[in-house]
């Protein structure tokens, strides 16, 4: 963990000697009102003891990188290493004869361009090899992996506990997603159930409707003879 600053060290003393008087959200604003207003004097207290702190941290660091422990954690040294492809080997060339580590961007950009204006028999010279390589490695890398030496670096440098934490979260979202997809599914049901049931009684409605229509047309032809029968018997009469 990297060492606090001055900042962080006055923050925690205030928070310690506010807790009672200001809100949660008001502390910062506060402390930041009284560090801006703090006389050099008075920052000293803290900035001392930051610096003790931070040069404490620095050697620490300097000798967990130079213990090698830093580049375990950062790659297997039982790992084989992956080599050089044809075009990494014309770089590695050209960053080695222009010997200045602080013009990398430049190199690379200068070596990108050298490497394309390269004739094939010319980039030949640093292709040799490099399918044998090729093979050499992958059959060193499935056997390393094979040996389970990944497996055990990998736990002794928290590998494996993160993917386990990634697979948790990846089955819980994959869980949360398939609860979702179902509900979706369900409500989509509901509407299309729904839907039908409507269409149904709309269909229901216009045929009944339409044999109302039907009766009430029937009904009327029926008093329409019926009214003709009735006159033609009151006109047989006179």
């Amino acid at each position: 963990m990297r060492p606090a600053s001055p900042w962080i060290l006055f923050l925690q003393d205030f928070r310690a000697d506010q807790s009672t008087k200001l809100k949660a959200k008001e502390v910062l604003s506060e402390a930041s009102k009284k560090w801006r207003g703090m006389q050099a004097g008075e920052k000293a207290k803290y900035e001392e003891p930051a610096q003790a702190l931070k040069a404490k941290y620095s050697e620490a660091m300097k000798s967990y990188k130079e213990s090698g422990k830093q580049d375990a954690w950062k790659r297997d040294p039982e790992r084989p290493k992956k080599p050089l492809t044809p075009f990494f080997k014309f770089m590695e060339e050209q960053r080695a004869a222009a010997g200045n580590p602080k013009e990398v961007v430049e190199i690379t950009k200068s070596a990108g361009l050298k490497w394309k204006s390269l004739s094939e028999s010319e980039k030949s010279r640093y292709a040799a090899g490099w399918a044998e390589a090729k093979e050499k490695y992958a059959a060193e890398l499935q056997a390393y992996k094979d040996s389970g030496k990944e497996a055990k670096w990998e736990k002794r440098v928290g590998i494996t506990a993160l993917k386990e934490k990634m697979q948790v979260r990846i089955a819980s979202k994959a869980r949360t997603q398939k609860a979702k997809d179902a509900n979706k599914a369900k409500l989509q049901k509901a509407k299309a159930v729904e839907k039908a049931k409507k269409a149904k009684e709309t269909e229901k409605a216009k045929k009944a409707k339409e044999a109302e229509k039907v009766k009430k047309a029937k009904a009327a032809e029926k008093a329409k003879k019926a009214a003709v029968r009735s006159k033609a018997k009151a006109k047989a009469k006179v």
